[in-house]
């Protein structure tokens, strides 16, 4: 009986979501929206996001966020900035510009 408990303990600690933060925290923001943006661009067009910046908006439990980002096509090349809010859990993106 005293193992079952000592592995759910281990199971229920192991389950946690880590927090993020700082440069970890921005770096899964960047591959989050690389993420969504690879499904949702059309075939052939190429982007790098070349900076970011993010505040979390903990009422409503997500990310505000906007990227700057460098997209190149067959024939043309721009240079934008994309705004999406982000959920805590990574899970959806929404594009707001």
């Amino acid at each position: 009986m005293k193992y079952f408990f000592i592995f759910l303990f281990v199971l229920a600690a192991g389950c946690k979501q880590k927090i993020l933060s700082g440069k970890e925290l921005e770096d899964k923001l960047k591959e989050t929206m690389t993420d969504y943006l690879h499904k949702t661009l059309q075939p052939g067009v190429e982007f790098t996001i070349t900076d970011m910046s993010y505040y979390p908006e903990k009422k409503k439990n997500f990310y505000i966020c906007a990227f700057h980002v460098n997209m190149h096509s067959n024939n043309k090349d721009t240079t934008g900035v994309m705004a999406a809010t982000i959920s805590n859990d990574f899970s959806e993106v929404h594009r707001t510009q």
